[in-house]
């Protein structure tokens, strides 16, 4: 999000000289901008509600969607979960809130998103030739916890499968070529913890799999999401006032 402030003095630093920033149309609105550690930022936001959590989950899906990675939103919904249950959800969850009852008991309620590849999940097949040390490609993680392929060696065992044809069809239109699952195992993120913190798939785990597979000259399935040209996310319901963000941006990428 771009927010548009100008540098001010803080307040209560005449001698140190010390600035934050404001907002650029309200000067009641200034930053306070501190060095804080994950529990102490929880604790200060106060948004264990269900609305706000709701919101935080669309903001994710809005962010992944403009990052470029091929996701049509399909559905939300609410659910409680009991106390005693560890907050992990199956598939697809993205935020979850608390709610203190009675200043003793705490109900659990988690955000359930759904959501599915922009046109499919497509299967690919790498199968290495003798000599061959690399499948042949780059992998990175977007900020929201996806994997996808940068870069494809030409010649490689993924060249052969046509995973570089795909990744420059999707690149020439400014979206991501994103593994979905690595030997039928998932690697999307699926769910979070009670501080909101996304939990994703060990990418390095991921790469000593590759290279176990390579070494032995062993095949390896790999599954992709993507879409076509003409393909493009479906509406999304205008959840806590965020349309804006909801749709896809064609500048950027991660």
């Amino acid at each position: 999000m771009k927010l548009q402030v100008r540098i001010v003095q803080q307040k209560g630093s005449i001698l140190q000289r010390k600035y934050t920033i404001q907002a650029a149309t309200d000067h009641k609105h200034v930053a306070d901008l501190r060095d804080l550690k994950l529990e102490r930022c929880n604790e200060l936001q106060g948004e264990y509600c269900i609305d706000t959590t709701t919101v935080r989950c669309m903001a994710w899906f809005s962010a992944t969607v403009s990052s470029g990675v091929p996701l049509v939103f399909v559905n939300i919904q609410t659910e409680q979960i009991p106390s005693t249950e560890e907050t992990h959800f199956l598939k697809r969850e993205i935020a979850t809130s608390k709610q203190k009852i009675n200043n003793a008991n705490q109900i659990m309620h988690g955000i359930r998103l759904w959501f599915l590849p922009g046109l499919a999940e497509i299967l690919v097949v790498l199968i290495p030739q003798p000599g061959e040390a690399r499948f042949g490609m780059e992998i990175k993680r977007t900020e929201e916890g996806f994997v996808y392929i940068y870069s494809v060696m030409r010649g490689s065992p993924a060249d052969r499968a046509g995973v570089r044809e795909m990744y420059e069809e999707l690149s020439a239109n400014e979206f991501l070529l994103v593994i979905s699952r690595l030997q039928c195992k998932s690697i999307m993120p699926m769910n979070v913890c009670s501080a909101s913190l996304v939990h994703c798939c060990d990418q390095s785990e991921m790469k000593d799999i590759l290279t176990s597979a390579i070494d032995q000259y062993e095949m390896i399935q790999v599954h992709v999401m993507a879409w076509s040209n003409q393909t493009r996310p479906s509406p999304i319901p205008d959840v806590g006032g965020l349309a804006a963000l909801l749709h896809p941006k064609s500048d950027s990428s991660l």
